[in-house]
């Protein structure tokens, strides 16, 4: 599409009520409409995401009828408040498109520590637990045991922005970008449910519905679609499809835990992470491989699924799991 095109297709955007009313309301009234047509206009996601922090940024008052001369002049009274710049008495997009990222930035500078932001809100779950959570837009978050998100609250509808550590299953109301950060890389959608690993140093995502984008800290990046699953392995960021018959299947939402050529150490962490038990074994044990799964349901079969591949035996003596070599 041509750069004038482009701008046409903001502009009417901006000047859409429905529009309006649909980003200042936290994408609720109107969504089904909205939704389908973010469907329909994936590939113009940049210009749709730029009238919405257009729109965000500016003190609409939701009419029928948007007047164009009024909208301009709106557009020029929000500069005035967030500016001190000589009076620009023609507005055109490449002053939209700086207003936007400059009222971005003025955002990322307002809500850095140090300078009066609030706090970032936190969502945590415990060992043993799973939790459930509702983000501002109604978004979803499931933590796996030992997990812990943050994100800006006051800040949401502007920046849906989440920081996880461990494991989550997230779905995604339709809107503006949603981004997970993990220590390894991160996830990025518009609407769409997934699951990220970010425990022990893993990133691995699955996407369930929609389509993710998913990109490695060195750089890589990946689109996953439905039943598709990303996994950062010696620092290379793979891509395959979930085995047939579990199409939409989250496996850990499920209680299981599978594990490919894995540290057996790590497979032990899990162990503790989902039965609230420490587990004794001598540290030699935790560069054995293990291909295999647990269940979290029985602490007793869980503990035979991981050792009888090994040739290993176990007993249980308290909040204590002890392993050793047969």
């Amino acid at each position: 599409m041509e750069s004038k095109n482009l701008h046409d297709f903001q502009q009417d955007l901006i000047e859409d009520s429905s529009f309006i009313a649909w980003v200042k309301s936290d994408f609720v009234e109107d969504n089904d409409h909205w939704s389908s047509f973010i469907d329909t206009h994936m590939d113009q996601m940049d210009e749709i995401n730029q009238a919405i922090r257009v729109v965000t940024n500016l003190d609409f008052a939701i009419k029928p009828r948007i007047d164009d001369n009024k909208l301009w002049v709106r557009i020029e009274a929000s500069t005035k408040q967030e500016h001190t710049e000589p009076k620009i008495r023609k507005i055109n997009w490449k002053y939209i498109a700086g207003l936007a990222a400059a009222a971005c930035l003025v955002g990322i500078f307002y809500f850095k520590p140090g300078f009066g932001a609030p706090e970032n809100q936190v969502f945590k779950s415990s060992i043993a637990q799973k939790v459930t959570e509702a983000f501002p837009d109604g978004s979803a978050i499931t933590l796996n045991a030992g997990s812990e998100a943050s994100f800006n609250a006051d800040n949401w509808v502007k920046e849906r922005k989440v920081s996880l550590q461990g494991m989550a299953f997230f779905e995604v109301r339709k809107g503006t970008q949603f981004t997970v950060e993990t220590p390894n890389g991160q996830v990025t959608v518009l609407g769409t449910s997934f699951s990220v690993d970010a425990r022990n140093d893993n990133f691995e995502v699955i996407c369930k519905t929609g389509k993710v984008a998913v990109r490695s800290k060195n750089g890589d990046e990946k689109i996953l679609n439905p039943n598709d699953v990303a996994t950062l392995r010696d620092g290379i960021l793979m891509t395959h499809a979930m085995p047939k018959g579990t199409v939409g299947l989250i496996p850990w939402l499920e209680g299981g835990y599978t594990f490919f050529n894995e540290d057996f150490g790590q497979v032990v962490k899990e162990i503790e992470n989902q039965f609230d038990i420490k587990v004794v074994m001598d540290p030699s044990l935790n560069n054995l491989k293990y291909t295999g799964f647990f269940k979290n349901n029985h602490l007793n079969d869980a503990l035979f699924n991981i050792t009888w591949p090994l040739k290993l035996k176990y007993k249980i003596e308290g909040k204590q799991a002890i392993l050793t070599k047969e």
